[in-house]
C-alpha cells in the first residue's frame, strides 16, 4: 500500500514463454535441407531477379578420394608414353614373293616330290606373254633320262605335290614354256634331289640304350661330354658307355646280344608285302604279327622264329605289268612330236612310240606338221591306270623303255 494510502494496482504475473523442444526430424530431410538451402525472401518484392551465370566446365576434375568412393570409376588418366618398338619389330607385312625367281624341289617321301618357285605375280604374267601359246609348265625329270611330270601353272600357283613312286632316285625340275621352234625355255631349274629308300635299312645291328626321363638332354649332354667321341651323337655315346659298364648316376639295361641273322628271319616271318609296303608304324607290324600267328596255328605250324614257323613252302606266284604303244601315220616328209618331243618317222610316214605304262593319268598330246610348214594337225590321247592286286603279286621285268610323257596325277 502506498504512503497516501491508495492501494497500489495488483501485479500481473509476468507467464514466460517457454520453448517447445525441437521436433524430430527425419535424415533424408536434414541432408535435404543441407543440400537444398531455403532461399531468403527478398526485401524488395518488385526487384529485378538475378540472371543464373552461364555453366563452365571445369579445367581440372575434381579430387577424389578414392577411399570414400570405393566403387566409383576414377577419370582415366594415361600414364607415361610406352618405350618405342626396336626398329626389328617394324618391319611390315611379308611379301607374297621375295621374286628371286628360284625353283626349289624336295622328297616329302620314298614316292612323292614337293616343289615351290619364288616368283611374283608380275613376273609370272611376264613369262606368259613370252610364251608363244601364254602356258608355263613345271617339269621333273630324272636327270639323264626321261621326263617324269610335266604341269601346266597358272600366275597363282606357287607350289605343287608330285607324285612319282620311285624311291632311291634322283630327280630334277624345271620351269619354263616352249618357244616356237618345240625347244624348252627354262626359267629357273632346282638343284638335283634323290628320294629316299622304301625298303628296310641294309645295317641290321640292333644297339639299344636307356635315355632316363628325369634328366634333360643338357643334362645328360654335361654328364657324358668328356667321353663323347669325334662326330658321335649323345644317343650313340650313352648306348657305347652302357654297353661298357660305365657308372652312370641312374639305372640302365645292359645291352642284349641279338644272335646275327635274326632280323633277316623276322622279316621274313612278317611276309614280304610288308618289306615292300611304306611308312609300316607299329601298329601295323603288331598286327601283321597277329595274323600270321593266327595263320599258323590255324595250320597247326610251331609258332617260333625258326625255319619250321614258316610252314609249307608256297611257291605259287603272279606277276603282271602293262606297256603301252602309240602308232600312227602321215605323209612322209613331216614331222610329228609326241607331248612337245620330235619323232622319227618311218620311209612311208608311219611312226610308233613304246613306253612302260605305270599307275597315273596321263594326257599325251601328238602334232604333226606339213613338210612344207603350213599346216598343222594334233590329237590329244589320255590314259589312266589304276591297279589294285593281293599280296604275292609282282609287277613283270620290262625293257628298258621310257615311261609315257605328260603325266598329270
Amino acid at each position: 500500500m502506498k504512503p497516501n494510502g491508495k492501494k497500489s494496482p495488483a501485479k500481473k504475473p509476468i507467464v514466460t514463454a517457454k520453448k517447445s523442444p525441437p521436433a524430430k526430424t527425419s535424415l533424408a530431410a536434414t541432408l535435404a535441407s543441407k543440400i537444398f538451402p531455403a532461399k531468403k525472401s527478398s526485401a524488395k518484392s518488385d526487384s529485378p531477379r538475378k540472371q543464373p551465370a552461364t555453366p563452365q566446365l571445369r579445367l581440372e576434375p575434381l579430387p577424389i578420394d578414392p577411399s570414400a568412393h570405393k566403387f566409383v570409376l576414377q577419370p582415366f588418366s594415361p600414364g607415361s608414353n610406352e618405350p618405342e618398338l626396336p626398329s626389328f619389330d617394324q618391319l611390315g607385312e611379308l611379301p607374297e614373293s621375295y621374286g628371286t625367281r628360284r625353283l626349289f624341289l624336295a622328297a616329302r617321301d620314298p614316292r612323292w616330290l614337293y616343289a615351290y618357285w619364288d616368283f611374283t605375280w608380275q613376273q609370272m604374267r611376264d613369262a606368259e606373254q613370252e610364251a608363244p601359246n601364254g602356258q608355263i609348265f613345271l617339269q621333273v625329270f630324272i636327270p639323264g633320262q626321261e621326263r617324269v611330270h610335266q604341269i601346266h601353272v597358272f600366275p597363282g600357283s606357287r607350289e605343287w605335290y608330285l607324285p612319282v613312286h620311285r624311291p632311291a632316285t634322283p630327280f630334277q625340275a624345271e620351269l619354263g614354256y616352249y618357244r616356237n621352234d618345240g625347244s624348252f625355255n627354262a626359267l629357273a631349274v632346282s638343284d638335283e634331289i634323290s628320294t629316299p629308300r622304301d625298303d628296310p635299312s641294309q645295317n641290321r645291328e640292333l644297339e639299344f640304350v636307356t635315355i632316363p626321363f628325369h634328366y634333360s638332354f643338357r643334362q645328360l649332354l654335361d654328364l657324358v661330354r668328356g667321353q663323347m667321341l669325334p662326330g658321335e651323337s649323345l644317343a650313340k655315346t650313352l648306348a657305347r658307355l652302357q654297353n661298357q659298364g660305365y657308372p652312370l648316376p641312374f639305372a640302365y639295361a645292359l645291352r642284349r646280344v641279338v644272335p646275327s641273322g635274326v632280323a633277316d628271319r623276322i622279316l621274313d616271318y612278317l611276309g614280304g608285302d610288308l618289306v615292300r609296303r611304306t611308312l609300316v608304324g607299329s601298329l601295323e607290324i603288331t598286327e601283321t604279327l597277329r595274323r600270321r600267328l593266327e595263320e599258323l596255328s590255324s595250320s597247326g605250324a610251331p609258332s617260333s622264329l625258326s625255319s619250321a614257323a614258316l610252314g609249307r613252302d608256297r611257291t605259287f606266284a603272279m606277276h603282271v605289268n602293262a606297256e603301252l604303244i602309240l602308232y600312227g601315220g602321215t605323209v612322209p616328209g613331216a614331222r610329228v612330236s609326241v607331248d612337245g618331243r620330235e619323232i622319227n618317222l618311218r620311209p612311208d610316214g608311219t611312226f610308233s612310240y613304246h613306253f612302260t605304262f605305270p599307275d597315273g593319268q596321263f594326257h599325251i598330246p601328238i602334232q604333226a606338221t606339213a613338210p612344207d610348214g603350213e599346216e598343222k594337225r594334233s590329237a590329244l590321247l589320255s590314259f589312266l591306270r589304276l591297279s589294285t592286286s593281293t599280296p604275292g603279286v609282282d609287277p613283270t621285268a620290262q625293257p628298258p623303255i621310257p615311261e609315257p610323257l605328260g603325266r598329270s596325277a
